[in-house]
């Protein structure tokens, strides 16, 4: 298995009882995405070029002179997270799910991306596994985790909202396969 570089021992995050059938779903995602990534050291190599290269594309310094996504619009932000979670998906050469957006194995999981510091989740996901990815600009780092969304790591909806905010507590409890790792400048 490869190295976990969450912050936390898997018993500390509430993974490690006895018959915890998400921490073993969670190793096998991780393990089955390091195969497809040939490896712990070529995923922490390529993963972040390949986040760099669609924030580019979606910056488009060349043609908009804008260097960052915060000169973006809400809809090209959405646009970002939509071509990551393709390019991953074609990256690991794992198919897409009928319901989620791959499948891992006989798994069906989620691709949650951000840019900011938390992640909205669709509802269609809890209690299915997902992989969140941050991509963090301003301090030039991103990350790459696992974890199955359960309701309760989840903060309560608005009204209308068919997404929900994941807690402190769910993001404690995803399994970072990559913990900050250096995000590429823009330049290379």
């Amino acid at each position: 298995m490869a190295a976990n570089t969450a912050s936390k021992p898997d018993d500390q995050l509430g993974l490690a009882r006895p018959g915890n059938t998400d921490l073993l779903l969670i190793e096998q995602l991780e393990q089955a995405i390091l195969r497809n990534a040939g490896g712990l050291e070529r995923f922490k190599r390529e993963i972040p070029l390949l986040l760099r290269k669609a924030i580019d594309e979606v910056i488009d310094s060349p043609r908009t002179n804008r260097f960052t996504l915060d000169d973006t619009k809400l809809s090209e932000r959405i646009y970002l997270a939509t071509k990551v979670r393709v390019q991953l998906r074609h990256r690991l050469k794992l198919a897409r799910g009928k319901m989620l957006d791959l499948v891992v194995g006989e798994t069906e999981a989620g691709i949650q991306s951000t840019i900011n510091h938390s992640w909205s989740v669709p509802l269609r996901l809890v209690g299915n596994p997902c992989l969140f990815i941050k991509s963090d600009e301003k301090r030039a780092t991103c990350s790459v985790g696992v974890t199955v969304i359960r309701d309760e790591e989840l903060k309560a909806a608005g009204k209308s909202s068919r997404r929900r905010m994941i807690s402190n507590a769910g993001v404690a409890n995803i399994r970072w396969i990559l913990k900050d790792e250096p995000l590429p400048d823009a330049s290379s």
